[in-house]
């Protein structure tokens, strides 16, 4: 789909609003997060089981998964402006048709679509953060990024909560139609072209592929995208499994249930604040270390937590520390794995998406599995993935003593 709307190519002393660039990453997690405390409620709804309706959430997530892929490379071949218009229309039209889905086969579907239009968000606004910065400057971008992107995840478990006392479900997905209309109305005034016709690459297929060849043959690179898949497999755990055992383990109300998501959420961007500090006195690569260090550590009282049956507050403790832990890390490991990458910087970013979040996608329905004690599972997969995304720093690291990223390597 091609917009004809022009827009003049901006240098990189200037661009788009953060605030833009942060609400466009945040889409996939605002789509997702708005409606998981309704996720009980929609099994109920279409009389169907916790395991079914999370095939919904992996749909979504699955589509991000392709959608990345596709739209890191048109953007490459098109520029960044034209694939993030007919995304952002796309994705609300989808998310309108979720309000009005009559059965879970429907809705599905259009979750899958609406993950396919959605992912324009994440990667172009990654795209385009490349396009203009890099190295410290980036990490600290990228950092800023999160703390603005924070904001999605914190308002909307707490607005998903708050719509379902006064409508039922199918409000939710009216509120990621709306959502999407406004980011394709302010795009449309605010977002100018960064990639300049004479930087992007050939429209031919081959090429396409050999980029993603080039990138994947990178080492360096290809432990980064490991390592952030497993941040984001922790990420998406707690995403599926929290809100059953919230309400059904303890007892808590959506609206409570919100009000946690909210708390965990809040603790998340702190982390991304975090990073935008360190990252002025301190390696991206230390950072990421220590970051994954803390996750595993917190994995483990989770864990622990869960197969002792603790109380709220205990369960609680580890687990915020934890998805804080991911806030501080996932912006770093992005920043290595892009850095360098500025002739392919949509097939980056693309290749990072798609690989978060089809961790994403195969981890909902292992969380889904753990019906008897869904709370137990989660902090299994949880501890599991922190393990993978603390091993995988560590052959990033070696890596780059044997092949570290340069902008030859990715061109």
């Amino acid at each position: 789909m091609v917009l004809p709307v022009p827009s003049p190519v901006i240098s990189r002393r200037q661009g788009p609003p953060i605030l833009l660039l942060g609400l466009l990453c945040a889409m996939a997690p605002m789509a997702i997060d708005l409606y998981v405390p309704a996720l009980p409620v929609i099994a109920i709804s279409l009389e169907t089981s916790p395991a079914a309706v999370g095939v919904t959430l992996s749909a979504n997530v699955a589509g991000l998964a392709v959608g990345q892929l596709l739209m890191g490379s048109l953007s490459d071949v098109l520029g960044r402006r034209r694939p993030l218009l007919a995304g952002l229309l796309v994705f609300a039209l989808a998310s309108l048709g979720c309000a009005l889905a009559p059965s879970l086969a429907v809705l599905t579907v259009l979750r899958l679509l609406q993950g396919l239009a959605g992912a324009a968000g994440p990667v172009l606004g990654r795209a385009i953060a490349r396009d203009l910065y890099s190295g410290s400057r980036l990490a600290q971008l990228f950092g800023t990024l999160s703390l603005v992107m924070g904001i999605a995840p914190v308002c909307a478990p707490v607005l998903g909560g708050g719509l379902l006392r006064v409508s039922s479900w199918h409000g939710l997905f009216v509120a990621l139609a709306i959502v999407g209309a406004v980011l394709a109305l302010w795009s449309v005034r605010s977002m100018p072209e960064t990639l300049p016709p004479g930087q992007r690459t050939s429209a031919g297929p081959s090429d396409v592929f050999r980029v993603y060849g080039r990138l994947l043959g990178n080492r360096t690179f290809r432990a980064y995208a490991l390592t952030l898949g497993a941040l984001f497999a922790v990420l998406f755990a707690y995403i599926a499994g929290a809100a059953f055992v919230l309400q059904s383990g303890y007892g808590l109300t959506p609206t409570a249930t919100g009000a946690v998501f909210a708390l965990v959420a809040a603790c998340m961007v702190a982390g991304g604040a975090a990073t935008g500090r360190l990252a002025r006195r301190t390696a991206p690569q230390r950072i990421l270390a220590r970051a994954t260090a803390v996750l595993v550590l917190t994995g483990a009282g989770v864990l622990t937590a869960s197969w002792a049956g603790a109380p709220l507050p205990v369960f609680l403790i580890p687990l915020v520390a934890q998805i804080a832990a991911f806030g501080l890390a996932a912006p770093c490991c992005t920043t290595l794995a892009m850095s360098g990458q500025s002739g392919a910087s949509g097939s980056a970013s693309a290749l990072l998406g798609a690989t978060q979040f089809a961790t994403g996608a195969l981890v909902t329905p292992l969380v889904g599995l753990g019906d008897a004690d869904q709370g137990l599972t989660m902090a299994c997969v949880m501890t599991g993935a922190a393990v993978v995304a603390a091993t995988g720093v560590r052959i990033a690291r070696r890596a780059a003593h044997r092949s570290p990223l340069a902008p030859s390597q990715a061109r």
